[in-house]
C-alpha cells in the first residue's frame, strides 16, 4: 500500500476524526479538510447506516445534539431517517458545516481530492460491510482504504476483499491471530495492529505476528515513546497536532 502515499517521511500520519479548531466537530467534513491542509495522510473515520439506508459518519450509535431551536435532541441512528439526522446540529447555536453529520460519500470524496486514504471504522462489524466496500472502490479509494474490523476478523476481511482486493485492515492484536485469520491471503501482510501500549514487549508481540505496527491515541508527549518502535501507522487524536509532533519527531531523528 506504500505506493499509494505520497509523503516525505516514511510512517502513515492519521487523523483520527479529522482535526478540530473552535466550531468546529470531529468527524465532520471541516475537520478532515484541516486534516488535509495539515498534511495527513490518512483520515480515521466511522461508518454507521440510517434507518432509510444512508451510510453516515458518526462514532456513537446515538446522535446528541441540538435541533433549529437550540433545543437539544437525541436520536438512535439506525431508528432515524438520514434528512431528520441531516438537521442536527452537533454544536449549540452552529449551523455551519463544522457542526453537521456528513455521509460517508461526502467524507470519501473529500478524501479523494485531497489525496489522502482512509480508515473506515465498521463500527457495525459485518453488518454493511460490503456496502461499505462498494462505496468506497466506487468513490475512487480502491487500494486507499483500511477498514478497521472490530472483531469481525476473517469473514469482514474475506467479504471486502472480494470488492477491494487491495485492502488493508486493522484490528487489536487479540482479534489478528495467525489463527483466527488463517483463511485471509496474504496475512499478515496486509493487516495493521493498533496499540496505546508501547511497552518493548507489547510490541515485540505485534512485530512477531508480522502484521504491521500502528501507534494510536498520540501526542507530544507519548510520541518520542512510539516512534523509538518505529510504528507503520502514526495515528493522532483530532485536538493532536500531528503537524507539529511529526516536524519535531522528523527533527530530531534525521541524520
Amino acid at each position: 500500500m506504500s505506493e499509494f502515499f505520497k509523503r516525505q517521511k516514511t510512517w502513515i500520519s492519521s487523523a483520527h476524526q479529522g482535526f478540530v479548531r473552535e466550531g468546529m466537530h470531529s468527524n465532520t467534513l471541516p475537520a478532515y479538510a484541516l486534516a488535509a491542509e495539515k498534511g495527513a495522510d490518512m483520515i480515521e473515520t466511522d461508518a454507521r447506516m440510517t434507518r432509510d439506508g444512508v451510510l453516515i459518519v458518526h462514532h456513537d450509535p446515538d446522535v446528541k445534539g441540538f435541533d433549529d431551536t437550540d433545543r437539544p435532541v437525541t436520536c438512535l441512528i439506525s431508528e432515524t431517517d438520514f434528512a431528520d439526522l441531516e438537521k442536527i446540529r452537533l454544536i449549540r447555536g452552529n449551523s455551519g458545516e463544522g457542526a453537521r453529520i456528513p455521509t460517508l460519500e461526502e467524507t470519501l470524496r473529500l478524501a479523494y481530492f485531497a489525496g489522502m486514504c482512509v480508515n473506515i471504522d465498521l463500527k457495525e462489524g459485518l453488518a454493511h460491510a460490503e456496502e461499505i466496500a462498494r462505496l468506497a472502490v466506487s468513490s475512487g479509494m480502491r487500494g486507499r482504504t483500511v477498514y478497521a474490523t472490530n472483531g469481525a476478523g476473517a469473514e469482514a476481511i474475506l467479504r471486502i476483499l472480494k470488492i477491494d482486493p487491495q485492502a488493508r485492515f486493522i484490528d487489536t492484536r487479540k482479534n489478528y491471530t495467525r489463527a483466527a485469520l488463517e483463511s485471509v491471503p496474504e496475512y499478515p501482510a496486509r493487516c495493521y495492529v493498533y496499540t496505546a501500549d508501547f511497552s518493548a514487549e507489547n510490541i515485540a508481540e505485534i512485530r512477531e505476528s508480522g502484521c504491521m505496527l500502528a501507534a494510536i491515541s498520540l501526542n507530544a508527549e507519548n510520541a518520542p515513546a512510539a516512534f523509538r518502535h518505529h510504528p507503520d501507522m502514526a495515528e493522532y487524536p483530532h485536538t493532536s497536532d500531528f503537524e507539529q509532533i511529526d516536524r519535531a519527531i522528523l527533527a530530531e531523528n534525521r541524520p
